[in-house]
């Protein structure tokens, strides 16, 4: 793999014609996101490889055994220490289409990454009056220099989502813009462009965990694409997981049209914490044989993380394998990981409500909880 010049970035653009509801990418393409290209030939490209912070992304024609073994000395090396330089513990690995897994296959075969479904929306028009959706008592606000000169109880939810893509808040307020949901002085909620490129952004979204469930996305996000369309911006895109189903159904509702599903890899660099969300995914999907192979793999790694016990647990008990799961579960009040309510409300651990053992390790950690 040969790193391209900045100057000949214009050979790798046919490579990625498939890939254009990628606005990072388009961004990288643009030269508006400052980001290395890897190519197999400079001259005659036949597939790359680049990323943005965590975006990863391959196009072209996938090679063979050799090519494969040369990416992956570029994933291994650069691309991870960039990534964790810069606080990145886990990667989203992009493709054209289904022709690449067997290579991807190949290239990360040690790291094991997960296959995940995505969803890509675009805006078509806005479907309510938002000034007319907003509840008594807050306020959506431009996010701006103003905006963050006043005093708030909790402005880093805002400002770091807005350093999530651009390297400072300078650089956000320069070049992006967005809205943020406001009540006295707390930050509910923000709507932010990301990667605005060829008058085209992203949306990036979140309300907080108290005020969800009240249409109050929907109501920022169409607050967002009316400032979006007052800057001119023609084309607005919305990406989420395909088993997100609350944030389809908000682009949904706010206006956006769904125009393509497509297959990604999610995976963390840490070979111990990709071994547990691997546990994570497999729990989650109901695969609990599964779920507790690779979290009992995960716990026997150096580095493992604590809350892998509670998972093991839960998988353990949806097995009916009731000694395993108290035994993973008695770590967990050791280590900390989880409180008593993850232990009363885990719909996992239905079979162990009446069991005394379980029982006593809810006194204990409802005796933790009130020490803290």
């Amino acid at each position: 793999m040969f790193l391209l010049p900045l100057e000949e970035i214009g050979r790798a653009r046919p490579l990625f014609r498939k890939m254009d509801m990628h606005l990072a990418l388009q961004a990288i393409l643009a030269g508006q996101v400052e980001a290395p290209i890897y190519v197999d030939d400079v001259e005659h490209p036949h597939f790359a490889l680049t990323w943005a912070m965590s975006r990863v992304y391959l196009a072209g024609k996938p090679g063979n055994r050799a090519a494969a073994e040369a990416l992956r000395k570029v994933f291994n090396g650069v691309l991870m220490r960039e990534a964790l330089k810069a606080g990145h513990e886990a990667y989203m690995l992009s493709y054209p289409d289904a022709s690449w897994e067997p290579f991807i296959a190949l290239t990360l075969q040690e790291r094991e990454p997960i296959q995940v479904g995505r969803q890509y929306y675009a805006f078509k028009e806005a479907k309510a009056n938002w000034h007319a959706m907003l509840p008594a008592g807050m306020q959506v606000r431009a996010v701006d220099a103003a905006l963050l000169a006043e005093k708030w109880h909790n402005p880093e939810y805002l400002t770091e989502e807005m350093v999530s893509e651009r390297p400072s808040v300078e650089d956000f307020l320069a070049k992006s813009f967005g809205v943020c949901l406001t009540r006295d002085d707390e930050i509910l909620g923000w709507c932010l462009s990301e990667y605005n490129t060829h008058h085209r952004c992203e949306v990036g979204i979140a309300t907080r965990g108290d005020v969800r469930k009240r249409g109050l996305g929907t109501m920022l996000a169409l607050a967002f694409v009316e400032m979006a369309e007052a800057r001119g911006v023609a084309r607005v895109g919305w990406h989420c997981s395909a088993n997100n189903a609350a944030s389809g159904a908000t682009a949904l509702k706010a206006g956006f049209e769904h125009v393509a599903d497509y297959p990604a890899y999610l995976g963390w660099f840490d070979p111990a914490l990709n071994t547990a969300q691997r546990g994570y995914f497999a729990l989650v999907n109901d695969n609990f044989a599964d779920a507790l192979n690779h979290y009992e793999k995960a716990l026997s790694m150096s580095e493992a993380p604590d809350w892998a016990y509670f998972g093991a647990g839960c998988a353990a008990a949806m097995l009916g394998q009731t000694e395993r799961a108290l035994a993973h579960l008695a770590n967990v009040v050791e280590h900390g990981a989880e409180d008593s309510d993850d232990f009363r409300e885990s719909k996992f651990l239905t079979s162990l409500r009446e069991n005394l053992a379980f029982n006593l390790l809810l006194e204990k950690l409802d005796k933790r909880d009130k020490g803290k």
